[in-house]
């Protein structure tokens, strides 16, 4: 276990460990929310700031109203008869679930669907690591102003927490779902890193193996955490699908070493 200022990084190696840190670090403390990632080095920053990394036009911030406003002229009469106005969050919120680039970062209420989604991406973790990120949502508001007092005409550390009333949403319902909305040029973990000192931990990192991928997703789905529950749609069922296809070397191996263990148990008892 490693700690810098209000961050603490922990690696584990096992499943069962992993659940045990979970629990001992969250049981009692309901305000932290959770982020998984399929690489440990990914940052906790938003798909436009990264999109807009590879854009070389100097005024970013009039290419994100521009984008908005184009995400907002392609979704009318897509929202069923008489629906009512958003305001600029909802609009965020709406289109992040359905793949448009926002300053915004999904979190869910609970750990084990931050693991699913840590879990999910078939594609190999470079560094051999997934992450699970815990953030207490109740520091948010404190650091923010604390940069505000020290930085009063900048806006760039001001994080905002989000959690939107959207019936359009089925998704952000069944996955316990909530957003930081965060500036373009920022990360959450050096928000955090270079914030106040708060005397309880703002952020945990945990990094797990690769190898704990299998495992994780059979686990879960024993919780009714997979891809048919978290997106109540068809691109949910056929997701689900396919993660079980992708299963199939897997669990048959898990089955016959059972079926392996078992009849040495029946041949040690015969003897």
């Amino acid at each position: 276990m490693k700690k810098k200022s209000n961050i603490t990084r922990i690696k584990v190696d096992d499943w069962d460990n992993l659940l045990a840190t979970v629990n001992d670090l969250f049981a009692d403390w309901p305000l932290y929310i959770f982020r998984g990632h399929a690489q440990s080095d990914w940052l906790l920053e938003s798909t436009l700031s990264r999109a807009l990394k590879k854009i070389e036009y100097p005024d970013k911030t009039e290419l994100v109203r521009e984008h908005l406003v184009r995400f907002k002229l392609r979704i009318r009469g897509r929202r069923g008869k008489n629906p009512r106005q958003l305001y600029e969050n909802e609009l965020w919120a709406l289109g992040q679930h359905y793949g448009l680039y926002t300053p915004l970062l999904d979190w869910s209420q609970s750990p084990y669907v931050g693991l699913f989604f840590a879990l999910t991406d078939i594609s190999k973790s470079s560094t051999g690591l997934r992450t699970l990120w815990a953030l207490n949502s109740g520091d948010i508001e404190p650091i923010t102003k604390w940069y505000k007092n020290k930085h009063p005409k900048s806006k760039k550390n001001d994080i905002e927490l989000i959690n939107p009333i959207l019936d359009e949403n089925e998704r952000l319902v069944n996955q316990s779902g909530l957003f930081t909305k965060v500036p373009l040029t920022t990360d959450i973990e050096n928000w955090v890193m270079n914030g106040p000192k708060i005397r309880w931990l703002t952020l945990y990192k945990i990094d797990f193996p690769e190898s704990l991928r299998n495992e994780g997703i059979a686990y879960l789905n024993l919780m009714n955490i997979n891809h048919s529950s978290l997106y109540p749609d068809l691109s949910g069922s056929s997701l689900d699908t396919n993660i079980k296809l992708e299963q199939t070397d897997y669990i048959e191996q898990k089955q016959t070493l059972q079926w392996d263990e078992a009849d040495k148990r029946k041949k040690k008892k015969a003897k």
